[in-house]
């Protein structure tokens, strides 16, 4: 009976082996999770910081461009008649083109686009195509019913810069401050976040989402920067101020709650 109980007692008494096994690989994926929030963070800040001025720089160049006239340079709009050699059009989450055209001028070319429209559904080898070269790009292709414009064409790359990195700076943060707390707090798990870790994953969720939309919708219609930013600050400030009014409810709160604990 002693040896039975003895060994009973050793087994309620003895080391939880899994314990350490369970903190170091909580603790592994907390500094994955930062190490993955800080890379995004600086591909974010890349994007707003080093590519979305020179995006900028080259639309504004590019719409204050005037037709080739004389002694042209690369920074004026050449027109130039192609003949369309084959077309090759892959459909599905991301479609794109790509025509193969020769002229007496520009010789052959490959022209590559972005997404797939009527004037790719339509042209055939052999048709006859007008292009619009700038800075010794093709940027837009067309024919007598109408165009589309190529992945080299300038407008947009701005829109996509700001969308994007605005995205990649939200997750960023969000998977810092989420590494931080699960490393402050190693008792707290992912299904039993706080109040705080929560409000921050749905504000920067909503943002991010709604900013990936925009620049879906913005870009086939009107790829401005302006207007992305005027129909993405108006969310920021609601959000915002979402945020602030349960700490500005508390800080109203604690004078009056101080003055009936005097009385």
């Amino acid at each position: 009976m002693s040896g039975t109980e003895n060994t009973k007692g050793t087994k309620n008494t003895g080391p939880r082996h899994g314990t350490p096994v369970s903190a170091r690989r909580r603790r592994a994926q907390n500094a994955l999770v930062g190490l993955v929030g800080v890379l995004a963070l600086l591909c974010g800040a890349a994007l707003l910081i080093g590519v979305l001025p020179r995006a900028v720089t080259e639309e504004r160049a590019f719409l204050s461009a005037s037709p080739c006239q004389g002694n042209a340079t690369d920074d004026c709009l050449r027109t130039v008649w192609f003949s369309v050699d084959s077309v090759r059009v892959q459909r599905g989450k991301q479609s794109n083109g790509r025509v193969e055209v020769s002229g007496p001028e520009q010789g052959s070319r490959t022209v590559e686009f972005s997404g797939v429209g009527e004037f790719l559904e339509r042209i055939r080898p052999g048709d006859r195509v007008m292009g619009t070269l700038w800075r010794g790009s093709v940027v837009s292709l067309s024919d007598a019913e109408g165009g589309q414009r190529t992945a080299a064409h300038p407008v947009g790359g701005s829109l996509f810069a700001a969308g994007f990195g605005i995205v990649l700076v939200l997750a960023g943060g969000l998977g810092g401050y989420a590494a931080w707390w699960w490393t402050r707090h190693p008792d707290g798990t992912p299904a039993r976040r706080p109040a705080p870790l929560t409000v921050a994953i749905s504000a920067a969720g909503a943002l991010g989402v709604y900013a990936f939309v925009l620049v879906a919708l913005l870009y086939e219609r009107e790829p401005s920067l302006q207007r992305f930013f005027g129909l993405w600050a108006p969310a920021v400030l609601v959000v915002t101020v979402l945020l602030l009014v349960r700490p500005l409810r508390e800080c109203l709160r604690r004078p009056f709650a101080q003055r009936s604990e005097e009385h």
